[in-house]
């Protein structure tokens, strides 16, 4: 009797495939990298219909900024385009062979390995013996992360072994040509040991960068300041990661010849995208911590948090009025009339007021250029503002000597 998945079954085998070797075109990794960032940018802008009216452009713009330097931190982590090189040449095909191609040869490095590509042309392929065969290959050596015993033993690198495998494996000559310079470690020829070291550096300089941004997109919904901070540590890493991958790699520029001319490695995209990242994170902390300072209320509204969660209610004491009213912006504050009738004569008297002060600036943001210093109190008033450019004991400033009806002095407590 047959089962449900028996159909079209010999003898009860498993169906049995021919081989269908197909060239890579895509980095499976940073595919999924992409598509995982895009499934959660769909997933904002599906929830920004629901907010009020003139805030969804200012979440969208957030939102998209802030996943796009996420997208960058781990493309450009895992992405096989620090270095970039290709050339167009005539090139032996297979060892123990007389076949030319005209191909494509390119090769990438990243941070942990290098990609190697052999492409026919389509010249080439119709004047090919072989039509049946398809050069198209695709070839990834990775040497995450040790360098290994001298030659291609046990106990070699990832590396060396990987290429011994591909010699086996009967890969391209082109192919094994171009590896064949990083397996290589004496003298100046120490591509692979440099290129190693400099993205082991560089990978550490991202992974750290990664959570720097996390933990920004966070500290964005509390503490602005804080955020920013964190966000300027962000590019700063980037920027560390593109320092350490020029200062590392091997002084001498990797130069491989080919017959029709040499292929000669650029910075390539991930460097450049690192590096544009990094400056535009530090710019945008930057900006951030200034607009913090001088327009708080409207930053905290543009980061949709209540302005009135960073304040905290401030009692002003009687010398501080008097200070107040000294400096004449607000004469009418410190005095309270005494209605006539009443069982003492029309005197004056000191009145108390309380305001509203940012926690994150009562201490720090009243001694930068951008406010107004703080005035100085007396040592005995316990009710004090703490500020940190102000030393307590003595005034800075005469208070007035305005005498009330029955001859005291008015602002004296």
């Amino acid at each position: 009797m047959n089962g449900f998945f028996d159909y079209a079954r010999n003898e009860r085998f498993p169906t049995q495939f021919d081989a269908d070797k197909t060239a890579v075109t895509v980095d499976v990794l940073i595919t999924g990298f992409i598509l995982a960032f895009v499934m959660i940018l769909i997933c904002f802008y599906m929830i920004i219909p629901g907010i009020r009216g003139k805030y969804q452009a200012v979440v969208m713009f957030r939102v998209t900024l802030s996943l796009l330097i996420g997208g960058i931190l781990m493309t450009s982590n895992f992405g096989q385009a620090w270095e970039v090189g290709e050339i167009k040449t005539r090139t032996p095909y297979k060892a123990g062979t007389t076949q030319e191609i005209d191909a494509f040869v390119g090769v990438k490095l990243g941070l942990r390995s290098v990609n190697v590509t052999l492409l026919q042309t389509e010249d080439d392929k119709k004047n090919n013996k072989s039509p049946e065969e398809k050069i198209n290959y695709n070839e990834r050596f990775s040497w995450t992360w040790d360098q290994g015993r001298f030659g291609f033993g046990p106990y070699a690198g990832t590396l060396q072994q990987s290429f011994r495998q591909a010699q086996n494996r009967g890969l391209p000559l082109p192919i094994l040509w171009i590896v064949d310079y990083f397996t290589l470690d004496g003298e100046g020829l120490r591509y692979g040991r440099h290129y190693r070291t400099a993205g082991w550096y560089a990978h550490i300089a991202m992974w750290a960068a990664f959570p720097c941004w996390f933990l920004a997109n966070f500290l964005f919904l509390s503490v602005i300041r804080y955020g920013a901070y964190f966000t300027v540590l962000t590019g700063a890493l980037q920027l560390l990661a593109c320092l350490l991958w020029v200062v590392i790699r091997n002084p001498n520029p990797l130069i491989i010849p080919f017959e029709d001319g040499c292929i000669k490695t650029t910075y390539g995209a991930n460097f450049w995208l690192t590096l544009i990242s990094g400056t535009a994170c530090v710019i945008i902390g930057a900006i951030l911590v200034f607009l913090d300072l001088r327009y708080p209320d409207e930053l905290a509204v543009f980061f949709g948090i209540d302005p009135l969660a960073d304040y905290e209610e401030y009692h002003l004491t009687v010398n501080e009025l008097a200070v107040v009213r000294q400096k004449g912006k607000h004469p009418e504050i410190g005095m309270v009339e005494i209605a006539p009738g009443s069982s003492s004569t029309e005197t004056t008297e000191p009145q108390t007021q309380y305001v509203l002060k940012r926690r994150t600036t009562v201490r720090v943001a009243q001694k930068s250029l951008f406010r107004t210093p703080a005035v100085t109190v007396t040592p005995e008033d316990d009710e004090a503002p703490l500020y940190l450019n102000v030393p307590h004991g003595g005034y800075s400033q005469t208070i007035p000597e305005e005498l009330n009806s029955s001859g005291e002095n008015l602002y004296q407590p």
